[in-house]
Order: structure tokens, then C-alpha cells, then sequence
């Protein structure tokens, strides 16, 4: 039979018990949660500068799904990073230059966008599919190889505020841009018959142009992007404009040295940086 004072004792060891128990089924738990909502696949990509891990988001499947597909074919295998963005983004995976007949025959189909902003965004580490330009890519479909890890540096509230404010701007100007081209005829007739109706028609339309974007503006930076952009940095300005497709897991410092590597005026490296193998883990 137990004393009143070892009753209490009992009771408080047991209460320590549980809280500490359930404070690490909680842990777990998170950590479970985080880990289903960013994905299961795991991807070695081997560097001549060393080893980066990602982990490839489960709800992008067609750009993980394509990843996965060229990583086990060897295509990424052996390729340089052709393209570094000081404080940006490290790229590889340009395969037209490359003369490997294994390469050259195998099926390319560029991928269907899968933009999913804010919930992925361009924070340092994040992994994402390269495209064509709007002008000659309507529908932003994502290259079928060419990928790249931010780097990014960090922002202040005001500088993305700033930058908010750019993107709202720039919005405009290409919906101007594309009621022009709607336009194109008859702007070019009243530019050769009456130069004032020209000037009117292009007020009203940017006053259209301003209209629709005020009606669907840009969306602002959640205050998670925020944090995350003053903490860890990132390259906001790419937001909403590429799919983001997975994120670096381990060894975000390889990818960092790789972004510090000089470059020419054109952002191709002065000296070879590659990558040696890409290998998917189940």
C-alpha cells in the first residue's frame, strides 16, 4: 500500500511520463505531417563541388513523375550547370547542346505547369522546372530537363513590398501589351489616318489594362513567405512564374559553393561545375 507521499510522487512521475510521451507523439506526429506534405522521394544529386538531396513535392506529380523518369534514364548524368544567377539560382539539365546519342533519342515532352503559389514558393533550396519565356510560351509549360535550386538572398518586409509593387506594375504593362496586340489593326490604321483617335484608343486601353489588374491583382506575400525570405532568403520575383517542384533537404551548403562559382557576362561558370549522377531514392 502506498504512503500518501509516495502516492503523490507516483502521480507526479506518471503525469511527467505522459506529458513527455505525448510531447514526442506530437513531434513525431509534425514531423510525419511535414514529411508526407513536401513528399516520400528522395533524390541524390552527386556534384563536382559534392553531394545535394532533394525531395520531390507528391503534389506536382507530373514534374516529379518527369524527374524521376530522366534521373533513372542517366540524362542529368555527367551535365554541367550551365547557367549560375549570383544570389539566384544555380540551372542544369540543358540537354541540346549535348552530342550523347542515348540523350539525343530520348522522348522530351515539355511538362504542364503546376504553379501552386503561395503554398511553393522560391525560398532558398526550393527546386524548380525552367521554361521558355511568356512571348513564345502562352501556356508556361515547364522544360521536359532543365531544373534549378535557389539560392536567393534575403529580403526585408520593405523590399518585397517594393518588389510588390513592381509586379503589379509589370501585370499591367502586359495586359496593355496583349490588348495592343488584339488591337494591332486597327492601331495601325488610325496610325496612318489619324494620329489623335490612335492616342485615345491606346488610353482607353490602358485604362482597360488597369481595370482588369485592379480586379485580380497580384497576390501579396503571405507573412510566411515574408519570415521566410528575411531568414533564409530566396528569389521572390520568380513566385508564381515557375513550378516549384521539390526542395533540397541536405546539403543546401554544395549548392551555395556552386553559387558562388564566377561566371562570364553571359552566367555561364569560368570553370566546369557539373553534375556526375543523379540517383532517385525510394
Amino acid at each position: 500500500m502506498l504512503t500518501p507521499i509516495m502516492k503523490t510522487l507516483n502521480c507526479t512521475n506518471l503525469n511527467r511520463t505522459i506529458v513527455a510521451v505525448s510531447a514526442c507523439l506530437l513531434l513525431c506526429s509534425c514531423s510525419d505531417k511535414k514529411r508526407d506534405a513536401i513528399g516520400q522521394t528522395e533524390v541524390l544529386i552527386e556534384t563536382s563541388e559534392g553531394d545535394i538531396v532533394v525531395r520531390l513535392y507528391d503534389d506536382t506529380p507530373l514534374h516529379r513523375d518527369n524527374f524521376i523518369r530522366n534521373a533513372e534514364a542517366g540524362i542529368y548524368d555527367g551535365l554541367p550547370f550551365n547557367r549560375i544567377v549570383p544570389d539566384m539560382v544555380i540551372q542544369s539539365g540543358n540537354v541540346k547542346a549535348f552530342s550523347d546519342a542515348s540523350r539525343a533519342n530520348h522522348v522530351l515532352t515539355p511538362v504542364a505547369p503546376e504553379i501552386f503559389y503561395p503554398r511553393h514558393f522560391h525560398k532558398q533550396g526550393a527546386l524548380a522546372a525552367a521554361r521558355e519565356p511568356d512571348s513564345i510560351n502562352h501556356g508556361r509549360l515547364s522544360s521536359p530537363t532543365d531544373w534549378y535550386i535557389v539560392t536567393g538572398k534575403k529580403q526585408t518586409s520593405a523590399e518585397l513590398s517594393e518588389l510588390q509593387a513592381l509586379r503589379y506594375e509589370a501585370k499591367v504593362a502586359a495586359h496593355f501589351e496583349q490588348l495592343q496586340r488584339e488591337h494591332a489593326d486597327e492601331l495601325a490604321r488610325l496610325k496612318a489616318t489619324d494620329r489623335a483617335a490612335q492616342q485615345d484608343l491606346l488610353n482607353r486601353l490602358q485604362v482597360q489594362a488597369e481595370e482588369a489588374v485592379a480586379k485580380n491583382p497580384p497576390k501579396p506575400f503571405t507573412d510566411v513567405q515574408r519570415q521566410t525570405y528575411a531568414r533564409l532568403g530566396g528569389a521572390p520575383h520568380l513566385d508564381g512564374e515557375y513550378t516549384v517542384f521539390g526542395e533540397v533537404v541536405d546539403g543546401m551548403p554544395i549548392a551555395l559553393r556552386i553559387g558562388r562559382t564566377p561566371v562570364d557576362a553571359h552566367e555561364r561558370p569560368r570553370r566546369a561545375v557539373s553534375v556526375k549522377r543523379v540517383t532517385v531514392r525510394r
